[in-house]
């Protein structure tokens, strides 16, 4: 399991690029901002939920006042985008506060971690096609605010990714330890008892009937 975690958050500084040809971001989006430093104590961790709790709210408010419908583009697009704005506002609402529990009743926890970082980053893939499609056909007073959005989610994603390193790292060191104190241990407390079971015991002879005598036979028949 942590090859993957290792792979995807190898793969992480490609995700976080910003395409620059048509299929990306318009270039007029701002740049993503530098991550913070890593919290590695609880307060520092409620600190990031609630940047990522608070910013989720703003997402939503954002999302929500899209008006799609005017946009100046066909209708197979306008529908293509509805269907990615209410895929991220359901993902908002109902995804993210229960990852963010997790994480919170958890927070030494690399699978409550990753999960949450797992779900920032599809969110983003989402959430930046929806701000391409807002910059192309719709109105700047609704792309701008998309934009900051997503300027904000790359950086939350980031530091995401920065924490699940650091938490598979510590797992990483923890696990190491506990092998070299295993490898250090006195030979005979390694080895397991043996438990001898003789399954070759003799089996007990059957009883013989005894014998009935051919007196003790007639005297039954008188």
């Amino acid at each position: 399991m942590k090859i993957l975690f290792y792979f995807l958050l190898a793969c992480s500084p490609a995700w976080a690029q910003m395409p620059s040809n048509a299929a990306g971001v318009p270039k007029s989006m701002p740049a993503p901002q530098s991550s913070t430093s890593v919290p590695s104590d609880s307060q520092a961790v409620a600190g990031l939920l609630n940047q990522v709790r608070n910013s989720v709210e703003k997402f939503s408010a954002d999302v929500a006042r899209l008006r799609i419908d005017k946009w100046k583009t066909d209708a197979a697009s306008k529908q293509q985008s509805q269907a990615a704005a209410t895929s991220i506002s359901r993902n908002l609402k109902y995804a993210v506060p229960g990852l963010l529990q997790r994480v919170e009743a958890s927070p030494g926890s690399l699978n409550a971690n990753f999960r949450l970082y797992r779900n920032l980053n599809a969110l983003y893939d989402t959430f930046s096609a929806l701000v391409e499609s807002a910059g192309a056909f719709g109105a700047k007073d609704q792309f701008d605010p998309l934009a900051a959005d997503i300027a904000q989610l790359d950086q939350l994603r980031r530091q995401m990714a920065e924490r699940v390193d650091l938490l598979a790292g510590e797992d990483d060191a923890e696990l190491a330890h506990l092998r070299a104190r295993v490898a250090a241990a006195p030979a005979a407390a390694r080895l397991p008892t043996k438990i001898v079971v003789d399954d070759k015991q003799p089996k007990p002879k059957p009883r013989k009937k005894p014998k009935t005598t051919q007196n003790q036979s007639q005297t039954s028949d008188k």
